[in-house]
């Protein structure tokens, strides 16, 4: 059976719209907008669920204000963890998409949840949002399963930015080692480049030979150790943030004892 979708005296059904949504996105999780669905702990029976939109296999639901589910109590001395669900049902003719909590067994376990394909007549599709975790009585955490869509602004926004920089130099180290670096703001990834002819002597566990110029907001995390193969010897770009009391980012070079 063929199913117009734009010609005069269609039929433009809900399960059509639905189908043409899963088409178009190919995915499942929370929209950017409102509150994304965040969740809080009230107590620890009820968990509340702000405001915002999710779409569960091409089929959309939005939460205005906010909504609560409640936790069945917890067993002192058992782990458990439980499902926060968005549940399509359908039986052909009558839709409903709900808030749903799946109970999980003692252990921890993550329970089983409906993957039907709603688009064959009838069946029972879950979202996972949330896993609540309880440790005995207490709920101890609430942790996000699904992910979240990216609005076409930020998608677009994220597209424009994913171009590398030009190449930046540090300058040359006490070895006439030149150290360089682009960046890529969308990937939020930082590309290194060093090039050189090592002639002086570098002792096992000697220091010094440094580039003082790199970006602050460019450096690690933590950290950072890189071996560099070279034909007599190997040596290792070490990048420390975290050393105190240096107040620069600075990346050294060490040669490694064989």
């Amino acid at each position: 059976m063929i199913k117009n979708i734009n010609i005069t005296d269609a039929e433009v059904s809900a399960e059509l719209h639905g189908y043409m949504y899963l088409a178009l996105y190919d995915y499942q999780g929370i929209l950017h907008a409102g509150s994304r669905m965040t969740a809080e702990i009230v107590s620890n029976n009820e968990i509340k669920i702000n405001d915002g939109i999710l779409c569960n296999y091409g089929r959309f639901m939005r939460i205005v204000g906010s909504e609560t589910v409640r936790i069945e109590n917890g067993s002192s001395g058992v782990k458990r963890t439980d499902l926060i669900v968005a549940r399509f049902t359908t039986t052909g003719t009558k839709e409903t998409h709900t808030l749903t909590v799946i109970k999980g067994p003692a252990g921890g376990a993550e329970p089983s949840y409906n993957q039907t394909d709603i688009y064959s007549g009838t069946g029972t599709r879950d979202l996972v949002l949330y896993a609540v975790h309880l440790n005995g009585l207490n709920i101890v955490s609430v942790e996000r399963k699904c992910q979240e869509y990216m609005s076409i602004r930020e998608l677009t926004e994220t597209v424009s930015k994913n171009v590398w920089s030009d190449w930046v130099s540090c300058g040359r180290n006490a070895c006439n080692v030149e150290l360089r670096y682009r960046y890529n703001e969308g990937l939020k990834l930082v590309e290194l480049n060093w090039d050189g002819l090592v002639n002086a002597t570098i002792a096992v566990n000697t220091m010094g030979y440094m580039w003082e110029h790199f970006p602050s907001d460019k450096i690690p995390s933590k950290n950072v150790f890189i071996p560099v193969q070279t034909q007599s010897s190997d040596l290792t770009l070490r990048f420390y943030p975290s050393v105190k009391p240096q107040t620069l980012p600075i990346i050294e070079t060490n040669k490694t004892a064989n």
